[in-house]
């Protein structure tokens, strides 16, 4: 794995989720102590107040500003490209300035030795192109407004006076979406990113209770359906770390468990591990969560295994967790285009539900439904698809929302949703949104990530229907909500989303452009 470029300088944190630069606050107090400076001393070369420092050097406040950037590398001798800034170029403007030696146009020259943002802006906005039935024309202030989230007064004071260009993220997003060469706009070239996150840190071993086995299965139990529900509202990578350090715990436990007790504590195993998979796959994406997902099926396995041992039936818990692991793999083979090997999973699952609760049933049903509508081959497959729905719904009226033992969340929410990915998948995207609708009003506020997919889908509907602008719409609303729960997950449907409006007759419009920047392609 590569090392981010920075090294050689020092072991900063990543600036953000893109990974192109290091912290800004942590490189100005490296260099900050490096002179032997105290935060009081560098405040009052700067000017300004101790507290001020404290906060940009832990926060980051006041350092999306390029005037204060430049002031910092000045003063504490940083290399510009730490700070995402223009390392080469000079601050005097020559004559001719530079720009024009590199054979850019004759751009006014701004006061710090670049040329006049605003004018760069203008000529880049009018080279992009809008294509019309009318025919094309170059961007408007507006559109380039729609593009950038903001007022068309501000684009104008922008270009007409370089107003609320100060901002460092302001000129990348400009530079992204106009295609402007970075160096332009005294910004560094984008540098490589840094590495993916790391692997959560090995767990610590928690002690054996002194409490019996009956007492500190009921506890697990408690903190599980508590840790299910906590990453559910609040997504944190920590909590996967805690329950790894459970699953690992009670993985160690297992041969001195009672066999009276040994089914529930592999449920328990089980269930620990479907966390992890789940949560390393939205978070991280599903190649990460390969090795948790394997797991579930082996521990699946040892449950069928000792029950068999023990002469006793493996219908109930073995099955449940055997047809849980089976589908979870089958959703793996299928986001990763294993297309052959998720549909045998998928067909291995279902031959199961005889034997499995109903919350699995209903779960493994709609699952399959999704996966066999994408690689239907006739109309007798899309059928079927639609079959298994059908029975995943009448089970649903059949029992409500019977107990979840496996923290499925398999509830008239995630059916209509599922219905919905179905529909979608056989073409039918008016009959999806109104079952989006139906999901939407059903699916509570702790499901985040659910609530997220159901704005993808609804954007997917709309696309398919050539409903463009609709499309992109609900594509950049779910793209911020993605980047802000860092789901990597759905930021990977919203990057083919992309593509495909990209390659629509309205990828020229400034709304996609957009989009393109949200998702860090540019």
């Amino acid at each position: 794995m590569v090392a981010e470029w920075w090294r050689i300088y020092g072991a900063f944190d990543p600036e953000d989720e893109h990974g192109h630069y290091p912290d800004p606050g942590q490189v100005v107090a490296h260099f900050r102590r490096q002179k032997g400076w105290s935060q009081a001393e560098l405040a009052r070369r700067l000017g300004v107040h101790p507290r001020m420092i404290y906060h940009l050097e832990k926060q980051q406040q006041g350092l999306d500003s390029l005037k204060r950037r430049r002031q910092l590398a000045e003063v504490l001798n940083i290399p510009p490209e730490l700070l995402g800034l223009d390392p080469q170029h000079p601050r005097l403007t020559g004559s001719p300035p530079w720009w024009v030696r590199d054979g850019y146009p004759a751009f006014p020259a701004g006061d710090d030795g670049y040329p006049l943002p605003g004018a760069v802006i203008k000529y880049y906005r009018l080279q992009q192109v809008r294509r019309q039935q009318s025919g094309e024309r170059s961007w408007t202030q507006a559109d380039l407004a729609e593009a950038l989230g903001l007022s068309e007064l501000a684009i104008r004071r922008m270009e007409n006076r370089s107003d609320y260009l100060d901002s460092p993220r302001r000129r990348r997003m400009l530079s992204a979406i106009l295609g402007i060469p970075p160096h332009l706009l005294g910004l560094d070239v984008r540098r490589p990113p840094a590495p993916g996150l790391a692997s959560p840190p090995p767990p610590t071993f928690l002690l054996v209770s002194e409490n019996s086995d009956e007492d500190l299965l009921i506890t697990y139990q408690r903190q599980q359906a508590e840790l299910y529900a906590e990453f559910r509202a609040r997504r944190q990578p920590e909590l996967l770390t805690r329950a790894l350090r459970r699953l690992t715990y009670l993985r160690r436990l297992a041969p001195l468990i009672h066999e009276d007790l040994l089914q529930s504590i592999l449920r328990l195993e089980f269930n620990y591990a479907q966390l992890v998979a789940d949560g390393l796959a939205d978070l991280y994406g599903v190649a990460r969560a390969l090795p948790f997902v394997k797991l579930c099926l082996a521990i699946a396995r040892r449950c069928e295994e000792a029950s068999r041992q023990r002469q006793q039936p493996t219908e109930g818990v073995p099955s449940d967790l055997v047809a849980n692991a089976l589908i979870g793999q089958a959703i793996a083979h299928f986001e990763l285009g294993e297309t052959e090997a998720a549909r045998q999973r998928a067909d291995e699952a279902l031959e199961r539900l005889g034997q499995t609760c109903p919350s699995v049933q209903r779960f493994v049903l709609e699952e399959a439904a999704h996966i066999l509508a994408h690689l239907a081959r006739d109309e007798s497959e899309r059928k079927q698809a639609l079959t298994l729905l059908d029975q995943a719904g009448r089970l649903l009226s059949d029992s409500g929302e019977a107990e979840d033992p496996y923290f499925l969340a398999a509830d008239p929410g995630y059916y209509h949703l599922s219905r919905a990915r179905t529909l979608l998948a056989l073409g039918q995207a008016r009959q999806a949104l109104g079952e989006l609708d139906q999901a939407s009003q059903q699916t509570q506020p702790l499901f985040i990530t659910r609530r997220l997919f159901i704005v993808i889908y609804r954007a997917l509907a709309h696309l398919e229907l050539k409903e463009y602008e609709a499309a992109t719409t609900l594509a950049i609303q779910a793209a911020g909500e993605a980047r802000v729960l860092n789901a990597r997950r759905a930021l990977a449907y919203l990057h083919l989303l992309y593509q495909r409006l990209k390659e629509s007759p309205y990828g020229s419009m400034p709304g996609v452009a957009r989009l393109g920047w949200l998702l860090g392609t540019g």
